[in-house]
């Protein structure tokens, strides 16, 4: 469920900080534990980070022991630093805040410009939080092989190759709902309908409403259209054997392909992701400004 509430005070605020070492963020790295400093919060780096902005330390912190320390963890990255954080931690993910040094940066919470003010909301506890739905993936396979994954953004059914459709059978709560044969098929959250979802047709959805999309890619079918889902819905995709092999995937990452018959459990996971926010920032304004929409706004 998805709720905006002010950070209370407490005694303890301890702010863990994870760079990613790929993007050119040392500066910005340095600027924002020097504003840290000077507000007087305590700050923990994760090991990686910490050589990143000193050679010499010594330090072997994973981002699994800077999570359990802090209250607060703040990433140095674009959104695929938070899908990567996400996958690392699971349900024990703490509230999370990002600087955007990649590039369009949908799920972060500042641009490296607004470093100073955000550090000051870190500091004085003025920030938001948004409870973002995770999405939970069980594939099963008829020689026992199982594997369970975490999303923040979707789980995709796609073909491998280029060279022929796939064939997916859908059944939501229990109730056969279609045969899909197209490029793939995709179930996003909310927070996902900006993600891949968007790119295959599918709605925007604000992140406090509880749903799943289901979008086929490049259907067939000109009635197969997009789909909104109850979030406590259990979806089971049933893939009968193809000639071609098929590509399991979460949030962009391949989980496994098959070329077996297999079955994939869907359903809402028992955690959230407690994304961070700046005051005054909302949901259309984060869409003016990252798709550029226009317009009055008289």
């Amino acid at each position: 469920m998805a709720k905006a509430s002010t950070k209370p005070e407490h005694k303890s605020h301890i702010v863990g900080i994870v760079a990613n070492p790929q993007k050119p963020c040392r500066p910005l790295l340095k600027l924002l534990c020097s504003h840290f400093d000077e507000s007087g919060v305590d700050y923990v780096l994760e090991g990686d980070t910490a050589r990143f902005l000193d050679e010499t330390s010594d330090s072997r912190l994973s981002i699994a022991e800077v999570t359990d320390r802090c209250d607060v963890l703040v990433i140095l990255g674009g959104d695929g630093t938070i899908l990567y954080t996400l996958r690392q931690l699971g349900s024990a993910i703490k509230p999370l805040a990002a600087i955007n040094t990649g590039t369009l940066g949908f799920l972060t919470s500042a641009t490296e410009d607004e470093a100073e003010h955000f550090a000051r909301s870190i500091a004085e506890r003025t920030y938001l939080t948004t409870d973002r739905m995770i999405i939970q993936c069980e594939l099963q396979l008829p020689n026992g092989t199982t594997f369970s994954g975490f999303g923040l953004n979707e789980v995709t059914l796609s073909r491998k190759n280029d060279s022929r459709v796939i064939h997916v059978e859908a059944t939501i709560n229990g109730n056969f709902a279609n045969r899909y044969t197209g490029d793939g098929l995709i179930i996003a959250t909310p927070t996902g309908s900006t993600a891949y979802s968007l790119s295959a047709g599918g709605p925007l959805v604000e992140p406090s409403a509880e749903c799943f999309l289901l979008t086929p890619v490049c259907p067939h079918a000109l009635a197969n259209r997009p789909m909104v889902l109850d979030a406590d819905s259990q979806i089971s995709l049933h893939v009968p054997i193809q000639r071609d092999q098929l590509s399991l995937m979460i949030d962009g990452q391949l989980i496994c392909d098959i070329n077996e018959s297999a079955e994939v459990q869907i359903r809402r996971a028992p955690f959230v992701l407690p994304l961070i926010s700046l005051p005054g920032q909302n949901f259309f304004g984060v869409l003016h400004q990252k798709l550029g929409w226009t317009g009055s706004t008289i």
